[in-house]
């Protein structure tokens, strides 16, 4: 308890370095953003969850259950891009049902993960630790079954009747599951605020939410650096490096401190709800991925998160897990890439190690029309025009050219300050959209499909 108030008080200091304006623009962001439903939560995405809506105690038991499961899978290393944690349980759900639940043998797993993975080869790939996943979802439910009984309900309800706090369950999470110990540990602390906190979270623990800390990962600390909180002053360039280590921290302790430390700001902030912040700051944090973390920033991106809230009266953008395709009798594709335009782009960026997100978020048009909305097909995070992401989009198809081209205009001019769009197009299509659109309001650049590898590598180059 000294330690913890030490760590308050140590950072009510340092906060008091951050502007009262800053701040009050940090709890309008968050109020604004907060109520956006996670990524790994939300019910509205595909596939959907087999066990929505919670009607009975057995769908609360399993929900608590597959959400340990998600948690352990949480990270980089093991499934890449967060979208395949969610992909990968229903595939392993739709292959396996209850055995999801209970199989301790990696064997039962290690088939369908590479099953998975062959199928959504043209939407994404899991991480370079892939191999580990089944250990991970064994010592799960090795968990599950030796230690809570089956019932992760009723193991945290007897730790609370104890006066035990999240933090005790945590350090036996850590303890017990594969790869959640060390700075993997943010993993238990997001399942606790999944379990804990109210709506748009699940509120399945009687735990108290000021007892949580917000869990400390990479997109959450460029947040954390950019606010000016951490005494390390090379860390901005770090975060921002190409070459990722294994960890920013070099151990549990350094962890730990710099966790207590954000969870100190976030309570002068939100003091009975601490990890109300932590959804918020990824967003934020994602967002500054290859940005300049500093206070000026952080404060640009919050003030234009705010107002294109306002002005559209919704978020302005969500994180996708999989859009399905069809194709021309209405049978469902393959996730991915689906045109052989599509397919050319794909292979041809993987082939140049070109880290990409392929159709991973979607971002709002329209306050009129919110159905209106715009999928990036390839976003390079990496790539920076005039501190504007890139974005790559091929389009071939030339009945709906109006559509598009009316489409990508009204994105420019909502995001254009943040994004760099460049149309490739089949070479017989250029002079048509220059007719459609002479101010060229719907892209950047305009590539000819049979030069885009060329441009593309010099472009590279500059």
């Amino acid at each position: 308890m000294q330690r913890q108030l030490n760590i308050n008080s140590q950072y009510l200091v340092m906060t008091q370095q951050v502007a009262n304006s800053l701040k009050d623009l940090l709890i309008q962001f968050v109020d604004t953003y907060s109520s956006i439903v996670d990524l790994e939560l939300d019910e509205t995405l595909e596939p959907k969850f087999w066990f929505m809506p919670l009607k009975s105690y057995e769908a609360k038991k399993e929900v608590a259950h597959y959400f340990l499961l998600a948690a352990s899978l949480s990270e980089y290393k093991l499934t890449g891009n967060p979208r395949n944690i969610r992909l990968l349980l229903n595939h392993l759900h739709e292959k396996l049902a209850k055995a999801l639940y209970s199989s301790t043998d990696p064997e039962a797993f290690r088939v369908e993960v590479a099953r998975f993975e062959q199928n959504t080869q043209l939407l994404d790939c899991l991480g370079e630790d892939k191999k580990e996943i089944p250990d991970v979802l064994c010592s799960v439910n090795r968990f599950v079954a030796q230690k809570a009984a089956g019932d992760l309900i009723v193991y945290s309800a007897n730790m609370h009747k104890k006066k035990l706090k999240p933090k005790d369950m945590v350090q036996q999470l850590s303890y017990l599951i594969k790869r959640m110990n060390g700075h993997r540990k943010s993993k238990a602390w997001l399942y606790m605020r999944w379990m804990v906190r109210g709506s748009p979270d699940l509120a399945l623990f009687m735990f108290n939410s000021e007892d949580l800390l917000v869990p400390l990962t990479t997109p959450k600390f460029r947040v954390y650096v950019a606010l000016g909180l951490s005494l390390n002053e090379d860390l901005p360039f770090k975060l921002n490096s190409k070459y990722r280590p294994e960890s920013w921290w070099a151990n549990t302790k350094e962890f730990d401190s710099d966790t207590e430390k954000l969870t100190a700001y976030a309570r002068t902030l939100y003091p009975e709800d601490p990890a109300k912040v932590d959804f918020p700051f990824f967003i934020l944090g994602t967002w500054l991925e290859y940005s300049d973390l500093t206070q000026n920033s952080l404060e640009k991106s919050m003030r234009f998160f705010i107002k294109k809230h306002q002005e559209l009266l919704q978020p302005l953008m969500r994180y996708l897990t999989v859009v399905y395709h069809y194709n021309r009798i209405g049978e469902r594709i393959k996730p991915g890439a689906f045109s052989g335009f599509e397919q050319d782009i794909f292979d041809f960026l993987r082939s140049r190690q070109v880290i990409f997100y392929y159709e991973f978020m979607e971002f709002c048009l329209s306050k009129e029309k919110p159905q209106l909305t715009y999928k990036p097909d390839f976003l390079l995070p990496r790539y920076i025009d005039k501190a504007r992401k890139v974005i790559l989009e091929p389009h071939g198809v030339k009945e709906n050219l109006k559509e598009v081209t009316t489409k990508l205009a009204a994105f420019r001019g909502h995001y254009g300050e943040f994004f760099c769009i460049i149309l490739i197009v089949p070479d017989a299509f250029v002079e048509v959209i220059q007719n459609l659109d002479p101010e060229h309001a719907s892209y950047d650049f305009l590539w000819k499909q049979s030069e885009y590898k060329t441009r593309f590598e010099n472009y590279q180059k500059t």
